[in-house]
């Protein structure tokens, strides 16, 4: 994901928590997403579907398409049986990111699985809307214009933002739930003579019990937060937040000089024990080697896991190359350290490390990541459990 593309998916869930306070109903909520939504990439052809408990099996609370002229009213009043045969209702029964051509849904057509309501666009993505493993629906985004507009990059960025989308919809609605519960309360409290107490004393029940789920969404807008920018096996800061805040590192050198460090970090033998004992001891030996590097390095370098059994350290704060190499020994040393698995066997990895640096006030984070990559590929080549500097 471009470094433009992370800004503007931060600031679209941003957006999407300040809407939840200022929009009245699921439309208004639903609009203004889509109206951000746009803002990151091609989405002209819109529109949500929610699965009820009450009168209709789905609904559809906001739909904008720019070639059908369909509206919301429209598709609640199309009857449940045609719902069930559409495409929507296909991908919904999948629970899963659902994507197609218009090759792939006229295949869908032949084979008569699915009954298009409208024109078929030349692609069709469809995410579902999961939260907290509850299934409240899907979203669907679809292009007319061209079977490729959206590739795999998109495809992420919407997923990501497909669980932004169903924790909004899940706390607007307790919170809609919260304004209701306070209105009746207080008709209650205004009539109480001519109401009954027990009703009262029910609906302050449920009233306590609303502000709790209030209390604990905001500890879920936190976690989404952090969850945004950490690696959820390692607890490590993720590969966005890494080149994010290397980014803000390259800006600083531009106005005042920094000496910027760039270790990278593959484990050697990793892939030998993720086969031999199983993906559930290869967590592990990740969990334990993540401690064990942010132990190692200081408390003001930037660790991160980059991927697999990869690792990235940004070295910004002012340290000597002597100071450096034994840095970067206790690390080998550490990580080499056995480590002991559930049938008692002990187990170990290396770790070799490529090393890149840069003292010029035009630090280019992509040239100096490549550059410890490159340093990296000579560590392994010299056998391994080393590290390499290269500049």
């Amino acid at each position: 994901m471009a470094h433009g593309e992370q800004s503007a998916t931060v600031a679209f869930m941003r957006e999407i928590f300040a809407f939840m306070g200022n929009c009245d109903s699921t439309f208004a909520l639903l609009h203004s997403i889509h109206q951000s939504l746009k803002s990151i990439l091609y989405a002209e052809n819109f529109f949500v579907v929610l699965l009820s408990s009450t009168k209709r099996y789905v609904s559809f609370p906001y739909f904008c398409d720019n070639t059908d002229s369909l509206s919301s009213e429209e598709l609640n009043n199309v009857p449940l049986e045609d719902i069930f045969e559409t495409l929507t209702f296909y991908a919904i029964k999948k629970k899963k990111i659902v994507s197609l051509t218009k090759e792939d849904i006229n295949k869908l057509i032949d084979n008569q699985e699915v009954n298009v309501l409208g024109t078929i666009p030349e692609q069709w993505l469809c995410f579902p809307l999961i939260y907290k493993e509850l299934f409240l629906g899907s979203f669907v985004i679809q292009s007319y214009r061209s079977c490729d507009e959206y590739d795999q990059n998109d495809i992420d960025i919407l997923s990501f933002i497909s669980n932004v989308i169903a924790a909004a919809l899940y706390l607007f609605n307790k919170n809609t739930e919260l304004a209701d519960a306070l209105s009746e309360v207080q008709e209650y409290k205004d009539q109480l003579e001519i109401k009954i107490f027990d009703r009262t004393t029910e609906l302050e029940s449920t009233l306590s019990s609303l502000q709790l789920e209030i209390s604990k969404s905001k500890e879920l807008e936190k976690q989404l937060t952090y969850e945004a920018f950490h690696d959820n096996l390692t607890g490590l800061y993720n590969r966005k937040y890494f080149v994010d805040h290397l980014e803000i590192v390259a800006s600083r050198c531009k106005r005042e000089p920094i000496k910027v460090y760039i270790a990278f970090l593959d484990l050697d033998g990793f892939k030998l024990i993720n086969d031999n004992h199983g993906h559930a001891c290869g967590d592990h030996i990740l969990k334990i080697t993540a401690q064990r590097l942010k132990s190692g390095f200081r408390r003001h370098d930037i660790l991160a896991r980059f991927g697999g059994d990869e690792f990235v350290v940004l070295i910004s704060a002012d340290i000597s190359l002597v100071h450096l190499k034994q840095l970067l020994k206790r690390i080998i040393i550490s990580v080499a350290s056995p480590v002991i698995i559930e049938d008692k066997t002990e187990v170990s990895v290396g770790v070799s490390i490529g090393v890149a640096y840069s003292d010029q006030a035009n630090v280019v984070q992509n040239e100096l990541l490549h550059q410890a990559d490159n340093a990296l590929y000579k560590a392994k080549k010299q056998g391994k459990s080393c590290y390499v500097l290269d500049w």
